[in-house]
């Protein structure tokens, strides 16, 4: 709601506005800086909202002080909210509003990850041309920010690059505008579009014999794609597993002249880590190791980062090479590279993946306690506890729970609680379990069915099926009636305790209630079904045998005369 101080009329191409009480000329003169000096009142942070009203326009309002005061309201955000207010308000008394101020909102709502607003934002601003003309770079923040949302939400980016391909004259294409549609399908997994976009779309609009900005012409003699939106390009193709179109991208470039750049690489080898091709991405980095220091050399690979190195300990865990992963970490160490906490993390993680549990906690000892050690974060903490809960060694799991809970910088979350919550449950320890899950919720952490299925699982290996089924039902009383985890580890205690009959019931019960099963839920049940079959037909085979025992009985007894 917009509220104005006696009657707005209307501004066109600069026209006067006068007030109820005097003339234009008194409004002119409380303007300062472009705009009525009423509206410095919304850069105040504690201001009420509710009791400020807009004044009347002034005939000496300028864009450039309405830009101003559009930028500043838009840094932080508790103002972000009256940059819009502010546009609200200029376009109902039709002041000619220019792109950049819609632009400068749509950044601000991309820095934010505001993805939805911006979606709504440029659904309205669309439908003001083509008397507003839309620059190339509002395309592109309304397409980055959608790329900060939903995979939904980032789909919505398509029809904003349509709407610019057919707006753009020749030239009139950017490169962030490339970029920011190519950052959107990576986040939708639009691969293919991300393609046609950059070897087909891009092209048609660069005018021939123009190197632009990069100085860089490509076939036809038109201005190619910088390194960022090649990056970007990589990210997409990463979503699609397409490692070997990611590895001609790669030789699209060096025929370009544009160098690929760490970030380049690292996006690549995460691409071949995901693909299963360990072996590539470790020749990648081993490359980006020998040229550090930076090489000097023009076309040596950069040099490797946290980032790469990261990348390349995760694909070597996804092929559950964990001592090539240590060999990678030592080598890094031994070129002078001082690892971080996130690569820290990710060797963890390796054997994490692995059930090395014993090692990880050896290598984490063994890098934290020499001196100029890694400074370790909450991060690195958990992912050593869930490779101690996952090989259930919950004497060592519970000792480092307790040394994070004692750290002077440091404190568990959630996480932490829950993960230690799993490390009882997957050894049957109910008691500790429950302790573990009460301390959590007086730390101020509210569970997820991560806490609620890690106790069912303790019950389950204790073959105390009731108490499991009583931990479902105050699950579901707490809002989780609809995990699929929760009715998977009840069904799990179902088969342990051969309770097949409820087995049954509860995959109705999920079948009622609109829960999907997924593999492991199928796995199970196709167990209870076998199980239950195979028990049914022992005890009919038992009864039978009975019957016959009995036959035989009073057969001979009734020879005997007994009877």
């Amino acid at each position: 709601e917009i509220r104005a101080s006696g009657n707005s009329a209307a501004l066109v191409d600069g026209g006067a506005a006068r007030r109820r009480h005097g003339d234009g000329r008194a409004a002119e003169a409380r303007t300062g800086g472009g705009y009525p000096e009423e509206l410095n009142a919304l850069l105040d942070l504690s201001l009420d909202l509710k009791t400020f009203e807009f004044p009347q326009p002034s005939a000496s309002m300028s864009k450039k002080g309405l830009n101003e005061l559009i930028r500043r309201l838009v840094e932080t955000d508790k103002t972000c909210r009256k940059a819009e207010l502010v546009l609200c308000w200029l376009e109902s008394i039709d002041y000619p509003i220019d792109s950049w101020m819609y632009t400068e909102l749509l950044r601000s709502f991309r820095r934010r990850g505001y993805a939805s607003r911006a979606i709504r934002l440029y659904d309205k601003v669309a439908k003001m041309r083509p008397r507003l003309r839309l620059t190339s770079h509002f395309y592109a923040e309304a397409m980055l920010a959608a790329s900060k949302g939903t995979s939904t939400e980032a789909q919505l980016a398509i029809p904003m690059w349509r709407d610019l391909l057919q707006e753009s004259g020749e030239g009139a294409l950017s490169k962030y505008a490339l970029t920011s549609f190519l950052c959107a399908c990576a986040s939708s997994g639009e691969w293919k579009l991300a393609l046609r976009a950059f070897h087909n779309d891009f092209f048609q609009f660069q005018p021939k014999g123009s190197k632009g900005s990069s100085g860089r012409t490509g076939e036809g003699g038109r201005e190619v794609p910088d390194v960022i939106a090649c990056t970007a390009l990589m990210k997409a193709l990463r979503t699609g597993g397409q490692w070997v179109r990611g590895l001609e991208l790669l030789e699209w470039m060096q025929n370009n002249d544009i160098a690929p750049n760490v970030y380049t690489y690292t996006e690549f080898i995460g691409l071949l880590g995901e693909c299963n091709q360990w072996d590539k991405a470790l020749q990648y980095l081993e490359a980006m190791l020998d040229e550090w220091p930076v090489s000097t050399r023009a076309n040596a690979v950069p040099s490797a980062n946290m980032h790469a190195i990261n990348a390349t300990l995760n694909a070597l865990g996804q092929a559950g090479k964990s001592e090539l992963a240590q060999e990678v970490f030592d080598k890094v160490v031994a070129k002078g590279i001082k690892p971080n906490a996130f690569v820290l993390a990710s060797l963890l993680a390796v054997y994490e993946r692995s059930h090395q549990g014993e090692k990880a906690l050896s290598v984490f000892r063994s890098v934290t306690q020499d001196s100029g050690g890694i400074e370790v974060n909450r991060i690195v903490y958990n992912v050593l506890l869930s490779a101690l809960s996952k090989s259930e060694d919950i004497a060592n799991a519970r000792s480092v729970f307790d040394e994070l809970c004692s750290h002077p910088s440091i404190s568990p979350d959630r996480v932490s609680y829950e993960t230690l919550i799993s490390a009882y449950g997957n050894v049957g320890d109910f008691r500790n379990a429950n302790e573990i899950f009460q301390m959590m919720v007086r730390s101020g952490f509210p569970p997820t069915d991560y806490a609620y299925t890690a106790r069912m699982k303790a019950y389950g290996k204790s073959n105390l099926w009731r108490e499991c089924m009583a931990v479902l039902r105050e699950a579901e009383g707490q809002g989780f009636g609809s995990s699929i985890h929760i009715y998977n580890a009840a069904l799990q205690t179902c088969e342990a305790t051969a309770k097949w009959e409820l087995a049954l019931k509860l995959y109705d019960r999920m079948s009622r209630k609109g829960i999907k099963p997924n593999r492991v839920t199928k796995q199970i049940i196709s167990r209870v079904c076998n199980s239950g079959i195979e028990d049914m037909e022992d005890k009919q085979r038992q009864a039978a045998t009975i019957s016959a025992i009995a036959a035989a009985a009073a057969g001979l007894a009734m020879r005997s005369g007994i009877l």
